[in-house]
């Protein structure tokens, strides 16, 4: 006999610069309550923080262009991730507070993300490839 229960998918290792996580952790604070802000404040506290150079390998951060596979639809998309104020579709930016930018973030290549909508669909994302261009932060 088979056993047809599957194990639910393993979280990804995230990681995160602390100046991301400083930035990321203020928003959270004052952002209103939606799926994407609980779905933040959840994968902040189980990232791992890393120096701000880390270089070992590429992952997802603020400022980064993403290339990743929509695994429900096959789709492949290139977006950068960015603040809310620097949200632009059109210009392929995503925000950081949308479903789609929290479920990269902080993600290297390979890694698959997954989240149930509020609607109940099911949502798997799967990153192709990630070039760092972390933004120019004005104190």
């Amino acid at each position: 006999m088979t056993n047809s229960r599957s194990k639910p998918a393993r979280k990804p290792r995230l990681l995160i610069t602390a100046t991301d996580l400083e930035i990321l952790e203020s928003m959270v604070g004052h952002a209103p309550a939606s799926a994407a802000a609980r779905l933040l404040d959840e994968e902040l506290a189980r990232a791992v923080v890393v120096n701000d150079a880390f270089n070992a390998r590429p992952f997802c951060r603020i400022g980064s262009w993403v290339t990743y596979e929509d695994l429900g639809s096959g789709q492949t998309r290139e977006i950068q991730l960015v603040l809310p104020a620097d949200a632009d579709i059109d210009r392929r930016r995503v925000s950081v507070l949308s479903l789609v930018g929290v479920s990269l973030l902080g993600l290297a290549v390979d890694a698959e993300f997954g989240w149930t909508d509020d609607k109940g669909r099911p949502h798997r994302l799967r990153v192709l490839d990630v070039t760092p261009e972390p933004l120019a932060r004005v104190a």
